[in-house]
C-alpha cells in the first residue's frame, strides 16, 4: 500500500512538473511574440518618421526655391524698370537738347533776309526723329531679349524641378513598398517561429529553419535597399538645392553686367544733303 501511494505521489509530481514546463514554454513563446511585436512597432515608427522627415525636407526645399524664384523675379522686374526709366530719361534729354538746337537755328534763320531755315530744320528734324525711333527700338529689343532669356531659364528650371520631384515620388513609393514587404516578412518570421516551437520532427524543423533563414535574408536585403533609397532621396534633395544656389549666383552676376551697359549713342549730323541746286527741298 505504501508503494502504491508513493507511485501516485511521484506521478502527481511528474504531472505538475510537466504542466509547469508546458506553461513555461507557452510563456516564453508569448514573451518572444510580444518582443517581436514591440520590435516591429518600433521599426514601423522609425520608418514612418523617416518618410515624414523626407516629406518635410522636400516641402521646405520647394518653399525655399519658390521664395528664391519670387525674389529673383522681383529683382529682375525692378532692374528692367530702372533700365527703361534711364533710357527714357536719356531719350527725353536728347530730344530737349535737339529741340533747343532747332529753336536756335530757326531764330538765326529768321534774322536773315532770305529764308534758309528749311535747310537746317528739315535735317535736324530727321535726325531727331530718327534718334528717337532708334533709342525706342533699342530699349524695346533689349527688354524683349531679357524677357525671352528669363522665360527660357524659368522653363528649364521647371523641367529640372519636375524631374527631381518625380524621382523623389518614385523613391517614396519604393520606400512604402519596401516597408509593406518588411512588415509581411516579419509576420512570416513570427509564423515560422511559432511553427518551429510546435514542430514534431527533425525534418519539419530543418525545413522551417531553412525557410526562416531565407526570410531573414530577404529582410536584410529589404532593409539594405530601404537605406539605399533613403540615401538617394537625400542626395537628390541636396543636389537640387546646390543647383539652385549656383543658378542664383550666376544669374546675379549676369544682371550686373547688363546693367553696366548704356544704350548705344548715335552721332548727330549737322547737315544732310537733300538735293542739289537752289531748291532747298531738293525738288521733292
Amino acid at each position: 500500500m505504501n508503494s502504491e501511494s508513493s507511485a501516485l505521489t511521484a506521478l502527481d509530481e511528474l504531472q505538475k512538473l510537466e504542466q509547469q514546463r508546458v506553461a513555461q514554454v507557452a510563456a516564453d513563446q508569448q514573451a518572444e511574440v510580444d518582443a517581436q511585436r514591440v520590435a516591429q512597432e518600433e521599426a514601423d515608427r522609425l520608418a514612418q518618421q523617416e518618410v515624414e522627415r523626407l516629406a518635410q525636407v522636400e516641402a521646405e526645399r520647394v518653399a525655399a526655391e519658390h521664395a528664391a524664384q519670387e525674389a529673383a523675379s522681383r529683382e529682375e522686374r525692378v532692374r528692367v524698370q530702372e533700365a527703361d526709366a534711364r533710357a527714357r530719361a536719356e531719350q527725353e534729354a536728347r530730344l530737349r537738347e535737339e529741340q533747343m538746337r532747332i529753336d536756335a537755328q530757326i531764330k538765326m534763320a529768321e534774322s536773315k533776309s532770305k529764308p534758309k531755315w528749311p535747310l537746317l530744320v528739315v535735317p535736324l528734324l530727321v535726325v531727331a526723329v530718327g534718334g528717337a525711333i532708334y533709342f525706342a527700338v533699342q530699349s524695346s529689343n533689349r527688354a524683349d531679349v531679357e524677357a525671352a532669356e528669363k522665360a527660357a531659364d524659368a522653363e528649364r528650371f521647371a523641367k529640372k524641378s519636375a524631374a527631381t520631384e518625380a524621382a523623389l515620388a518614385k523613391i517614396t513609393a519604393k520606400l512604402e513598398k519596401l516597408e509593406k514587404e518588411r512588415s509581411e516578412l516579419n509576420t512570416s518570421l513570427s509564423d515560422l517561429d511559432a511553427k518551429l516551437a510546435s514542430a514534431q520532427s527533425d525534418a519539419e524543423r530543418a525545413r522551417l529553419t531553412a525557410e526562416k533563414a531565407a526570410v531573414e535574408k530577404k529582410l536584410l536585403e529589404n532593409e539594405a535597399e530601404a537605406t539605399q533609397q533613403a540615401g538617394s532621396s537625400t542626395k537628390k534633395s541636396s543636389g537640387k538645392r546646390r543647383k539652385k544656389t549656383k543658378k542664383a549666383s550666376s544669374g546675379n552676376g549676369g544682371g550686373s553686367a547688363s546693367e553696366a551697359k548704356d544704350p548705344p549713342k548715335k552721332e548727330r549730323k549737322d547737315k544732310i544733303n537733300l538735293g542739289g541746286g537752289n531748291d532747298p527741298l531738293g525738288n521733292l
